[in-house]
């Protein structure tokens, strides 16, 4: 049941040095090609990156939150082409990035996501930048994430569901 993966489904950001294999990128990889985009445009591409020297560099591409990458098996970068879909392409690759993390925790792997958005490096340059440049794409790419991944080494609770009577309204009058 998907209720199930759901609650099962939790940010790790420690791993066991257990390689994770082609295998299972590519059934990771084959989920992740069957997330919608809107207008069935599909402007979402990804980078595998396994080389842990190339993972340790990736891991520095902004100051504060994204560490854990260094000790990832592999990470995939979550790219759009923004000239296929310049108005929906950061909720593209966050649906994506989202069955990635299910598909993930459906193989009893862990995965968490560092994402982009307006995060700088140690030197104060934009992200989006040092990640064009550490993937060598064209200016028409944005790095929407990076998901780190791998075995897990650090054991989570199920997720806590926020509060049902808090977040849910049947109409817009019953928000206060």
């Amino acid at each position: 049941m998907l209720l199930d993966l759901v609650k099962k489904r939790r940010s790790i950001r420690k791993f066991t040095d257990e390689p994770v294999t082609n295998e299972d990128i590519k059934k990771i990889i084959e989920v992740a090609l069957h997330a919608p985009t809107a207008k069935n445009l599909n402007p979402v591409r990804y980078i595998v990156v396994r080389d842990k020297d190339r993972l340790k560099e990736l891991s520095k591409f902004k100051k504060v939150g994204a560490h854990f990458i260094d000790g990832a098996s592999v990470a995939i970068a979550i790219v759009t082409d923004t000239e296929i879909s310049p108005v929906t392409n950061h909720q593209d690759a966050s649906i994506a990035a989202s069955f990635i993390m299910l598909q993930v925790a459906e193989m009893g792997l862990g995965a968490t996501w560092a994402n982009v958005t307006t995060s700088v490096n140690a030197d104060g340059r934009a992200a989006k930048d040092v990640l064009r440049e550490f993937f060598n794409l064209d200016n028409k790419f944005d790095v929407e994430c990076i998901m780190a991944i791998g075995h897990p080494a650090e054991q989570k609770s199920e997720k806590i569901a926020f509060n049902y009577d808090e977040n849910v309204f049947e109409d817009l009058d019953d928000i206060k």
